[in-house]
């Protein structure tokens, strides 16, 4: 009876660790969606900024902004920060009017102002 009882609360046991795997695997892979999702928005909305101003560029593999050509010379671009404007629509609230973005580059950065919205 002991062992049956004892084979039981494994069998249950492995079971209930089975199910909780499977559902910590599908909020990983709905996180890994959303993040792909929102790195290719971000990468969309450089674009759509560098092509308002006329900045050639070049992409990776990835849809990552990797060269832009300012001055007539194509520089690397070695990372990119997005800066949110904010403007007061009331005493406790804020909005997001446009954004400042931030190429750098070897030789310098290159500081754009947008006010296009990101989609």
């Amino acid at each position: 009876m002991k062992v049956r009882v004892y084979l039981l609360s494994l069998i249950f046991l492995f079971i209930s660790l089975s199910v909780g795997h499977a559902q910590e695997f599908g909020k990983i892979r709905a996180l890994q969606q959303r993040a792909a999702h929102v790195i290719k928005q971000k990468n969309d909305f450089i674009a759509k900024v560098l092509t308002s101003y006329a900045i050639p560029y070049e992409r990776n593999a990835q849809d990552v902004i990797v060269r832009i050509n300012t001055n007539g010379q194509w520089q690397d671009v070695t990372s990119i920060e997005i800066v949110p404007v904010l403007i007061e629509v009331s005493e406790k609230h804020q909005k997001v009017a446009a954004h400042e973005l931030f190429f750098f580059t070897a030789d310098g950065i290159l500081d754009l102002f947008s006010d296009l919205a990101i989609h």
